[in-house]
């Protein structure tokens, strides 16, 4: 990965951290996956999780939004695009 724009990778990181804040101030047990991959420019998190009734992180979605070109919430899954070419 060398080479990647350090300011890219930061909001990726920060969009990782708030997902993972959220699913261990909304659960009280259980088993965590991440999964990392590179394709066609972009990097993609997926965070696995055990399911949420309800997140704790109330905005969340702006917080996405904010750093990542693209994500998707599920009550189970959290999975987190960033543009890095």
């Amino acid at each position: 990965m060398a080479g990647l724009g350090a300011g890219r990778l930061n909001d990726l990181a920060v969009a990782a951290e708030a997902v993972l804040t959220d699913v261990l101030l909304s659960t009280r047990e259980g088993f965590l996956e991440i999964e990392a991959s590179g394709a066609d420019g972009a990097f993609e998190v997926r965070i696995t999780h055990p399911e949420l009734e309800e997140r704790r992180m109330s905005d969340l979605s702006g917080i996405l939004e904010r750093f990542l070109d693209d994500y998707e919430i599920t009550a189970t899954c959290a999975v987190l695009v960033k543009q890095i070419g």
